[in-house]
């Protein structure tokens, strides 16, 4: 961790601003102005410059040394962004070899709070900066190749000797799909044309255990001391620089390119740039890659057998009805949307999640849209020549400002449901910043208790799904709202722990599963052990911020660790693959658990597929949660 530490000084030696410059009166090369680290030595100084217009932007242009002037520094970047504010003149063509002079800036976005690395550039919308033709039709320089040696440090500037800089991957595997704009009232999507892969052969990232490396690179010295000091133990999580995000709308003329994580693509070649703590390629519009093969993430999971049953768990993402509900502010959703959505959602649990007995659903907004569902799901069924599952909904309203719930669909052909109740709606709690004690539970967590009959015995195997939807990661991370939004993260995580300690204490014997979407990792982020509490396993005080005591015992099972790494996501967040939503299961089902997966139709698939009602993928942007257990113990070897 000493590279990370160095870097934050280097920074910080940078910030100060610069006296009066005589720089602008002496040519100076790019690879000059950009330094061999991540701040220019000329920061905030007046400078003169020229090169070969590259690429063009809404508010500037990349300017690149030509081919035969570069100097003989690796660490040096032989490119640069010139900021114009409003679109370029266009004296700056592309092709040009023009002269600029500017002043140097190290951008950092506003929203990110200054826990960004910089991006130096150079800005001349003042009066007296000026452009100068030196050429026309100027062959562009050579795009430098990015390879797996270029990302061995491991180290988040790692890349920074190409910003600015034309480059190309010969092959990019992609591991997180294009997104895009929602439009949830015409169920209708917009493309951004950004996706994020990795050069051929380097593994899918995924979000590490551990404080992200971006929020502790930039705190202050003494801030780092007390942090080290206080939480000696925490990880920290790397960020994984291997990333690459490519934007194919990133400059002027791109078109957006749809893919889906698994896509091998073939020279993507564009300028080296950097946002959201990523290094990004801005893809040349005029170098389109081309596919060179697709690896389909989809897992076909199997229907349970007459020995077992299938519990899950989905997200459905604002699914909103068509009526007006005057007491929320909720999205009024047309009514051919709604049943487009409904057809896809119908389509993956019939095809992809094979009807499962149980479904804990979360983020619908009434009890009537999820038995129109159910409806759906039955009619569908029936119409294929599969057995009526006789779906039931079962959803209790909650706190949610939005109006979205959590609910159950029971398949009432095979599962008796004994009981349904939520729990905490009306607990609240005193939270940093809010004059009056506030709901703790937005989205309650709701409990069924249900039996199915052992199809050899007769007799009923009873079991308990809790259904749960906790605090999103929104604010976690501003510091404005940090310390409400991990309050209520950390308070939610206890409140479920004391739930299934009660339950665990009054029957010892009562089989429990937790599912949803706990907006948590199924390890310590370094903040707040969100799962860790919930299992009964939280990290030492000196592993987090907010620590929690160990409030179960016998401690719980996440199904999530059993299975392989490789598979270990159900959501995709700024490229890494990540898990949202659990299955935790009570120590006494472990020997009948027999298998658990996710329904891969969401995380890795881009959001243009929103909008086809004929295919399953891209109802939601998390993949659904599927556990089996068998009517059956395996028995422990002796």
């Amino acid at each position: 961790m000493k590279k990370f530490f160095v870097l934050a000084a280097l920074a910080a030696a940078f910030f100060s601003f610069g006296q009066a410059s005589v720089f602008a009166q002496k040519e100076l090369a790019i690879s000059a102005i950009q330094g061999d680290g991540i701040v220019s030595p000329y920061e905030r100084e007046q400078v003169k410059t020229s090169g070969v217009v590259t690429a063009r932007r809404r508010d500037g242009f990349f300017l690149q040394t030509p081919d035969d002037k570069v100097d003989k520094d690796p660490k040096t970047s032989e490119g640069i962004y010139v900021f114009t504010k409003n679109a370029p003149s266009e004296d700056a063509a592309i092709g040009s070899l023009i002269s600029i002079t500017g002043q140097v800036q190290e951008f950092r976005p506003r929203a990110a709070n200054g826990a960004t690395l910089p991006l130096t550039e150079i800005s001349m919308f003042a009066d007296r900066d000026r452009i100068q033709v030196l050429e026309k039709s100027v062959p562009l320089p050579k795009p430098v190749e990015i390879t797996e040696a270029d990302l061995k440090e491991n180290s988040i500037t790692e890349l920074e000797k190409y910003e600015g800089m034309r480059v190309v991957v010969r092959e990019l595997f992609v591991t997180a799909p294009t997104g895009g704009r929602v439009n949830n009232i015409e169920n209708t999507t917009e493309s951004n044309g950004t996706f994020f892969g990795v050069v051929k052969g380097v593994q899918k990232p995924f979000r590490g255990a551990g404080y992200d490396i971006f929020e502790y690179v930039f705190l202050s010295k003494s801030e780092k001391e007390k942090f080290q000091k206080e939480y000696p133990e925490v990880k920290l999580f790397d960020g994984n620089p291997e990333r690459l995000r490519i934007e194919s709308l990133g400059l002027d003329g791109g078109t957006p390119l749809d893919v889906a994580a698994g896509t091998t693509l073939k020279d993507v070649t564009g300028v080296m740039h950097y946002s959201y703590n990523t290094y990004t390629i801005l893809a040349d519009p005029t170098a389109r890659p081309s596919v060179a093969g697709y690896e389909s993430t989809v897992v076909h999971l199997p229907a349970a057998t007459e020995r077992q049953f299938s519990v899950a768990g989905m997200n459905l993402e604002n699914f909103f009805d068509d009526v007006d509900d005057p007491g929320i502010k909720e999205d009024i959703v047309k009514t051919d949307a709604l049943n487009a959505r409904m057809n896809k959602i119908s389509l993956t649990i019939r095809d992809r999640m094979q009807m499962p007995d149980v479904i804990g659903v979360v983020e619908a907004e009434n009890l009537a849209v999820l038995k129109r569902l159910a409806e759906k799901v039955n009619r569908d069924a029936v119409a294929a020549g599969k057995p009526n599952p006789q779906y039931t909904a079962y959803l209790d309203e909650g706190n949610d400002g939005r109006g979205i719930d959590s609910g159950f669909l029971v398949k009432a052909s095979r599962v008796k449901v004994v009981e349904t109740k939520q729990y905490g709606k009306d607990d609240k709690f005193s939270s940093p910043g809010s004059p009056e004690p506030i709901y703790l539970n937005d989205r309650p967590p709701l409990m069924l208790r249900a039996s199915i009959a052992d199809p050899k015995s007769g007799e009923p195997f009873a079991f308990t799904v809790i259904v749960n939807h906790l605090k999103s990661f929104l604010g976690y991370n501003d510091p404005k709202r940090q310390d409400a939004v991990r309050l209520k993260k950390r308070l939610q995580a206890e409140f479920l722990a004391k739930l299934v300690e009660t339950r665990q204490k009054a029957d010892p014997n009562e089989r429990m599963i937790l599912l949803g979407d706990f907006n948590a990792y199924q390890f310590s982020d370094g903040i707040v052990d969100v799962i860790g509490t919930i299992k009964g396993t939280p990290a030492a005080k000196g592993a987090v911020l907010n620590p929690s005591e160990d409030l179960v015992n016998p401690d719980l099972v996440n199904l999530v660790d059993l299975i392989t790494e490789k598979q270990r996501y159900s959501y995709n967040y700024d490229g890494n693959g990540q898990v949202l939503d659990h299955m935790i299961v009570t120590a006494n089902l472990v020997p009948y658990v027999s298998g658990f997966g996710y329904a891969r139709v969401n995380a890795d698939f881009p959001e243009s597929y929103r909008s086809d009602a004929a295919r399953p993928e891209r109802y939601s942007d998390h993949d659904a949660a599927i556990g089996y257990f068998s009517f059956d113990a395996v028995k422990k070897p002796k």
